[in-house]
């Protein structure tokens, strides 16, 4: 008789054949998947809100070290831009999970796409249009 392990486990997870644990396969849960631009304007907001309405900002180490993260790697840096970024990889082509990790990465060729999200299965020059948009998207903000 064999005896389930962790470490002889069947996967039950693979991000690349789009299969997630529980908690990520609901479709809400898909569905409002944050690119790393959206965590930076939602503490943003958060700080002004707090600021407002005279409350402490959050000082503690995960707040801090999670602000830096999406300070230094935040490709979009407002709202609107974001939003525009998601525009260029519409989810009627993408899963949410592709169509976040995109725009999380924004790879410049369709080849480095695929490398780095093997779950895109889109012919290269179709995705290579998404990320010249992309890309276009990027360079046309306002820093």
């Amino acid at each position: 008789m064999s005896r389930v392990t962790e470490r002889n486990k069947p996967d039950d997870e693979d991000a690349s054949q789009l299969k997630f644990p529980a908690g990520f396969n609901d479709e809400d849960t898909l569905r409002h998947m944050l690119t790393i631009s959206d965590v930076k304007v939602l503490l943003e907001v958060t700080e002004m809100t707090a600021q407002a309405e005279g409350k402490p900002i959050p000082d503690n180490p995960v707040y801090n070290k999670t602000k830096d993260y999406v300070s230094t790697f935040a490709r979009f840096p407002d709202q609107e831009v974001a939003h525009q970024a998601r525009s260029d990889v519409p989810e009627e082509n993408f899963q949410f999970y592709e169509q976040v990790q995109l725009v999380n990465l924004c790879p410049m060729e369709a080849e480095e796409a695929k490398a780095l999200i093997p779950s895109i299965k889109m012919d290269d020059e179709q995705l290579q249009g998404f990320l010249d948009n992309l890309t276009l998207t990027r360079k046309n903000q306002q820093v």
